[in-house]
């Protein structure tokens, strides 16, 4: 987007945040913004909604349309808003300080010709029974010299006003730094799994794609190098959760978790899909390592133990991997979908198994 279409959706989003209740600050631009952008049609509806329900935005609304529509849901959109008000009060601010450079300079020229005035008043003289106001062809040197000084001090008021202008704009500058790191974490945020730490299903799609779509990639695939899809589910966790409670399955994702993360290759990704389902993408391996990685995988967790709560006995948790390589030109969901079989065999072979 243009700084110049940037601006005109600020002159735009203005007169909006000044007639609700809430403060005009860098979170209410971003909801006003996108609303007058009309790039965010679920956040439009909810503020015509709530505009009609209310009357106006206050600062609780306006808060909670940004986490809801802006930063929790779509961050992409979030970061873009922050990056054009960014650019939009950039251009404002060069402006401004352009502006009060030149009148700076313009203040100084004017100081000079008056001084050359009064100067050139004191040396002429006025002539006897003259009007010391007015000359015989116009104004007197010194009515010109009170004109300047006056506009000297009109000057200096803009002067003041532009520097107020530029301070303004410096702490909405350092306040939507601050907005682009709360974005910057929301992002990252909703791209993790808020229980084990690991990428989710969002991360792991988009890792995926951009994964296939690679060209040396789609080599390695040619000659049987991967990219390797590894899809597990914990094997009877429905059970563990119904016998001893949320918290102790929660500790059970936890540890299978931390475990498959100590086996991650470089370069690879790791995910919880959802419930006790896990996925590993690794973008080049040849079938035989691939192979082991999955076989160690199932071991490492086969072999852990798990303290049952508030007893001393433990529980042993397995895991069934399905396995599939990518072939080349495949779109993602067919990968996925080859791996999904896969681990459906490992299940029906009596779990514990890969496939």
């Amino acid at each position: 987007m243009s700084i110049q279409r940037s601006a005109e959706l600020l002159r735009q989003a203005v007169p909006w945040m000044a007639r609700q209740q809430a403060g005009l600050h860098p979170v209410s631009y971003a909801v006003w913004f996108d609303y007058v952008a009309q790039t965010n049609p679920a956040l439009s509806a909810a503020i015509d909604e709530h505009l009609a329900r209310e009357g106006a935005l206050d600062e609780f609304a306006t808060q909670a349309l940004f986490k809801r529509h802006v930063a929790d849901v779509d961050p992409e959109t979030a970061q873009r808003v922050v990056d054009q008000i960014q650019r939009v009060l950039g251009g404002i601010g060069d402006s401004a300080g352009a502006a009060g450079a030149h009148a700076a300079r313009y203040s100084a020229s004017l100081a000079r010709l008056a001084i050359t005035l009064v100067q050139g008043d004191t040396v002429r003289g006025i002539g006897a029974g003259a009007d010391p106001g007015v000359a015989r062809n116009g104004p007197a040197p010194r009515m010109l010299a009170d004109v300047v000084a006056e506009v000297i001090a009109d000057t200096g008021t803009m002067r003041s006003q532009i520097g107020d202008l530029q301070q303004r704009l410096a702490d909405s500058r350092r306040e939507i730094e601050r907005l682009r790191d709360q974005v910057r974490s929301a992002r990252e945020e909703s791209l993790r799994d808020a229980l084990t730490g690991l990428s989710n299903r969002r991360a792991f799609d988009q890792a995926l794609a951009a994964c296939l779509a690679r060209p040396a990639q789609s080599a390695a695939a040619a000659e049987g190098r991967g990219p390797w899809l590894l899809v597990s589910d914990v094997d009877r966790f429905g059970p563990i959760n119904e016998a001893y409670g949320r918290d102790f399955g929660d500790r059970v994702l936890k540890a299978v978790a931390d475990a498959m993360r100590l086996l991650v290759p470089a370069g690879a990704t790791l995910a919880r899909m959802g419930g006790e389902a896990f996925a590993l993408l690794v973008p080049e391996l040849d079938s035989g390592a691939a192979l082991a990685l999955a076989q160690e995988l199932r071991a490492r967790i086969g072999s852990a133990r798990i303290r049952r709560p508030d007893q001393d006995e433990t529980e042993r948790v397995t895991l069934s991997v399905g396995l599939a390589a990518a072939h080349p030109g495949e779109p993602p969901q067919a990968l996925m979908e080859r791996a999904g079989a896969a681990l459906r065999q490992a299940k029906l072979a009596g779990h514990d198994r890969v496939v």
